[in-house]
């Protein structure tokens, strides 16, 4: 059923082309390719000294772009300038201009960041034997709402040791710097510009930078994978539908994707709220003459001015000094994202259709409830008692009591309807981002291509992590990262104790193979051959499909013995994801064959609430965050 993706891009997607490769142009020859290990790369523009650790060669804060200040402010990304000599590439640039977020992200109210830095970091294999071997391209975009986040907080060292490749993470413009779409920054000469979506226009420019240059650093920018986790899955898959994203990218990974695009409408309507919020901090006015002023200045045309001459820092205080942060979608401009967004363009087959894998978490909502437990109790009573959800934080930090006793669960979630409320609330909100993000996507994909593959990642519960970890967040938002991404850290600094390092760092193996297969041949279950003897010799046996179900007690876990990760089919009872779990000791994975909808988990919902008192009922539904396509 795969189309050739000429045959996808038709009438305005060929004129967005064109229109990209005039603004967003590379030069045509290709970088010089890296065959050595020294830390020197030569790209188009410039050569860039990195630096080696524990076996990988580094490179951080290097250009994909011009610093987006002053008069690019708001505008598509630029091509960086040329330098002369070697750039020092030994040191991260600063996070893109953001609201002060904690670890368990919690807002400050503050800004912190700057509005130059549109970089990414690099991360390869130091390995003589891949000394003249143009290696898979994993290209990172980070998640956090599309307004918080940063290549900081990613350590592609251990992807890129194990799984054999280039690691590219990629910072981009977020919050209203990132994507504004408004009239007053619309010149009508520039579609890509009028679009708004400047954050996702810097992810085509960084894929662009990556099909040019990533040679330089030993990576085959003809087997680029691109992937990202809740904001950055949602990016994925804007890349995934955009005209823009044509050519950049063979294959793409989406985790626990759950933002939806933009109406025109909707992008407008959100960037009137900022700016009103603007108005109010920076001239000590109320709401109701805020809005009068920000009419007044769309009217007498001064409002890009005021705009622009407004430090980014002060913009982002202001909207949290009035109110929450919003997620930043992209917007349905006709241009950079299709009108009406993914649906319509997944089912009319005019998309660049690669291998993708979807998946989500079986807890995605818990992080998110104790954040909202002050709201929770104040229009809900819930829980009983004299705490409310967000007090679990400090039991996850061992606080204690007024009389010096540890404060328990037990002690926040005083009953057992409240404990029973708080687990089915976070069970069925996973299971609602679940249906709309994974199922139903994977569904309308697999009805114009092959090449579809999706999992539910449940390790962190009861018989995996420790308690009160295992009930507080289990398999929460974010919980994968370590696994498919490498790392020592599970979810918030909590679950990854010496009892289960087995365990887990088996599903850390498990689940890195199957990136890594995917990565290189868009298959997560063809075998991906190394240098070595052993290695040629499966590489000339052909590349071959594996279904062992478990490995023998005699044999370390290896590639050879995962199980097969069998795409996702849309018959009945036929297979649809591989579940990823482990105890103490070993990993635990197979195949399941469950498929849901909206409505199913509805009706499931509905039937699990059946009795309980309505304010029990409302703030189990306020976790249902997304409606139907």
């Amino acid at each position: 059923m795969n189309k050739p993706l000429a045959a996808t891009l038709r009438g305005s997607a060929m004129l967005a082309g064109a229109l990209l490769a005039v603004a967003l142009a590379v030069p045509p020859v290709s970088a010089h390719p890296w065959h050595s290990q020294d830390p020197i790369a030569r790209t188009h523009y410039g050569k860039l000294r990195g630096y080696a650790e524990d076996g990988t060669l580094i490179w951080k804060g290097v250009p994909y772009a011009a610093p987006p200040v002053g008069a690019l402010r708001w505008k598509a990304p630029h091509r960086p300038a040329a330098w002369h000599g070697v750039r020092d590439a030994t040191q991260p640039a600063e996070p893109c201009t953001q609201p002060v977020t904690t670890r368990r992200w919690i807002r400050t109210g503050k800004a912190t960041g700057s509005e130059d830095c549109l970089y990414v970091d690099i991360y390869r294999p130091q390995h003589p034997a891949f000394q003249r071997v143009r290696l898979p391209v994993y290209v990172w975009i980070h998640g956090g709402s599309n307004n918080f986040g940063s290549a900081l907080q990613y350590d592609g060292r251990n992807l890129a040791d194990r799984a054999n490749m280039v690691v590219v993470v990629v910072q981009y413009r977020l919050g209203p710097m990132g994507w504004f779409f408004h009239p007053a920054l619309q010149s009508g000469g520039d579609p890509l510009t009028d679009s708004g979506n400047f954050g996702t226009l810097d992810h085509v420019r960084a894929l662009r930078w990556v099909r040019s240059n990533i040679a330089a650093f030993g990576g085959d920018p003809h087997n680029v994978t691109i992937a990202g986790e809740s904001a950055g899955a949602h990016n994925v898959m804007n890349m995934v539908v955009s005209p823009l994203g044509a050519g950049l990218f063979e294959h793409a990974v989406s985790e626990s994707g759950g933002m939806t695009t933009d109406t025109p409408a909707e992008g407008l309507a959100l960037a009137r709220t900022t700016i009103e919020r603007l108005i109010r901090a920076k001239e000590q006015v109320s709401a109701d003459v805020a809005a009068q002023r920000r009419q007044e200045m769309e009217d007498n045309g001064t409002l890009e001015a005021y705009l622009r001459d407004t430090d980014a820092g002060t913009i982002i205080e202001a909207i949290l000094q009035f109110g929450s942060m919003d997620t930043y979608d992209a917007v349905e401009d006709g241009t950079v994202i299709p009108e009406g967004g993914w649906i319509p363009a997944i089912n009319s087959g005019h998309y660049n259709q690669v291998p993708i894998i979807l998946g989500a978490n079986e807890y995605e909502s818990k992080p998110f409830m104790p954040l909202y437990g002050p709201t929770v109790k104040a229009f809900f009573g819930v829980p009983s008692g004299d705490y409310s959800w967000m007090d679990l934080m400090r039991v996850m930090d061992g606080d204690t009591k007024a009389d010096g006793t540890p404060l328990t669960v037990d002690d926040v979630l005083p009953t057992q309807v409240d404990r029973d409320l708080y687990e089915l609330t976070g069970y069925y909100g996973a299971r609602n981002w679940r249906a709309k993000f994974v199922d139903t996507v994977a569904h309308r994909l697999a009805e114009q291509q092959d090449g579809v593959y999706t999992y539910l990642f449940k390790w962190g519960g009861p018989g995996s992590a420790p308690y009160p970890f295992s009930f507080v967040y289990g398999a929460g938002h974010s919980a994968e990262i370590p696994f498919f991404f490498g790392g020592d850290e599970g979810l918030f600094g909590y679950p990854f104790v010496p009892a289960n390092e087995a365990g887990r760092k088996d599903l850390q193996h498990a689940m890195i193979g199957y990136i890594a297969r995917f990565a290189r041949s868009g298959n997560p279950n063809r075998f991906f051959a190394y240098p070595g003897w052993w290695n040629r010799w499966l590489a000339h046996s052909a590349e071959r499909e594996w279904a062992d179900l478990s490995c023998p007690p005699w044999r370390d876990r290896s590639y050879s013995c995962m199980p097969r990760w069998q795409g996702w089919s849309n018959d009945a009872g036929a297979p649809k994801q591989i579940i990823f779990d482990a105890d103490y000791q070993r990993a635990q994975i197979a195949m399941g064959n469950e498929e849901i909808t909206m409505e199913d988990v509805s009706a499931e919902l509905a039937a699990a609430l059946a009795g309980l008192p309505a304010n029990q009922q409302a703030a189990a539904r306020l976790f249902q965050f997304s409606q139907p396509w």
